[in-house]
């Protein structure tokens, strides 16, 4: 019966085809902005290169100290003091992983400079994400108790500071006047991941500064990778523990505090929580993403309900033929929505092609510097449930309408009457 149907569709198709031209237009132009958005927000949220264990990692990434009393009030990213005191001491977490915020600096080649993103932190950063080294290696706990200046720096940084693609590594590096041997080069990673993006790697010991302040809030954050995120609950009931015992009040840089506000997140949480726009939850944003989703589809299928009404006009005497025969109404509708789902299907494809089409052209473009936005099965499926809902969103109503088709008017040429 279904294969019946869609020869019917092919026929219908064929027939008109601007009507065809312009229903595909509306559908294609509908999902591929969809799907690139799907692409794009799984670019962002989903585990990808090199944080590939995201989705088993907590992030302690804002520390929120006040006292209300006095009017004082200090929020920032912690300190390494901190995340050494506080964090690193949990038993919890399979590991304890800390790195820098995103920081800048120069080097020079001769009169050019280069500005560089550097990015400090201890040797389990390396145990936790997984970067792909082209040659080399990272610094490990030897190389930070021997207080070594090495780095690891990413392929653009080698391409821009030493030229060529001959080995690099032993070869010094200078950065805002400090020398460091280059012990290993990764392939870059988007600026759209900041808790792994660099141009330069280096241990947190070479930072005096950050290293030795003793500070509650800094420019650090600790990765707390679980063994699944069936852990998640102890590691966040272990880590308020632990920052409970902190003695309130405090001393903080000359001022005193008497409450401290942290918590170990998810990745998405915590981006949410120190965003533009705050959302409650993650839920939260997830049901707002879904509403956008629907409404942008709800303009474009309303217009297709309206070329699908006059579509059903051409067919009157087909539906009042078959309903003459004995079709059901349930039978005309299943008939018509599995024709326009083939149809918004078929969108689909051309839409997912086009996709392929922007993403490359996107990623080759240089707007966002290692982008990698791919389409995988998680975008597909975003894609197949927005070409469902498209689909029934455009087909239910002129499907219901079909099947209110009186028998007689319908023959006459589709004016719509009684239930036949």
């Amino acid at each position: 019966m279904i294969f019946n149907y869609l020869k019917i569709t092919l026929k219908v198709l064929r027939r008109n085809k601007f009507f065809t031209f312009v229903s595909l237009f509306g559908i294609v132009f509908t999902l591929l902005i969809l799907i690139v958005i799907s692409a794009f927000l799984d670019h962002l949220i989903a585990p990808h290169y090199p944080d590939v264990n995201r989705g088993r990692c907590l992030y302690v990434g804002k520390v929120d100290c006040s006292n209300p009393e006095e009017g004082s009030h200090k929020m920032g990213p912690p300190s390494y003091h901190f995340l050494d005191t506080y964090v690193r001491t949990l038993k919890t977490p399979k590991m304890v992983g800390v790195a820098s915020m995103p920081s800048f600096a120069n080097a020079y080649i001769g009169s050019r400079r280069l500005k560089l993103n550097l990015k400090f932190s201890n040797s389990e950063f390396w145990a936790i994400t997984a970067f792909d080294f082209l040659e080399g290696k990272a610094f490990n706990q030897q190389n930070i108790d021997n207080g070594d200046y090495v780095a690891v720096i990413n392929e653009r940084t080698r391409d821009n500071y030493f030229g060529g693609d001959a080995s690099v590594v032993g070869k010094a590096i200078v950065v805002e006047n400090v020398s460091y041997r280059v012990i290993g080069v990764v392939k870059d990673v988007p600026i759209t991941r900041p808790i792994v993006a660099a141009d330069v790697y280096l241990p947190y010991t070479v930072e005096k500064s950050q290293a030795k302040s003793l500070s509650l809030t800094g420019n650090y954050f600790g990765i707390l990778l679980a063994d699944s995120p069936a852990d998640f609950p102890s590691i966040k009931e272990e880590y308020q523990h632990a920052i409970s015992k902190i003695p309130m009040p405090m001393e903080d840089e000359g001022f005193t505090f008497n409450q401290l506000n942290t918590e170990a997140d998810t990745y998405l949480a915590y981006f949410l929580s120190i965003g533009l726009l705050s959302f409650d939850s993650t839920g939260t944003f997830y049901t707002i993403i879904g509403i956008f989703m629907l409404l942008f589809m709800l303009l474009p299928a309303i217009n297709l309900v309206n070329l699908n009404m006059s579509r059903i006009m051409e067919r009157s005497s087909e539906i009042g033929i078959r309903k003459a025969f004995g079709a059901s109404a349930g039978r005309l509708v299943g008939q018509f929505l599995i024709e326009n789902i083939f149809i918004t299907l078929l969108g689909g494809a051309i839409a997912v092609l086009l996709a392929l089409l922007v993403i490359y052209i996107f990623n080759d473009s240089g707007l966002i510097p290692g982008a990698d936005l791919t389409i995988n099965p998680q975008v597909l499926l975003v894609g197949l449930a927005a070409c469902l809902a498209f689909g029934l969103l455009s087909g239910v109503v002129p499907a219901m309408r079909m099947s209110r088709l009186n028998v007689v008017d319908a023959l006459r040429g589709g004016e719509t009457g009684g239930a036949g």
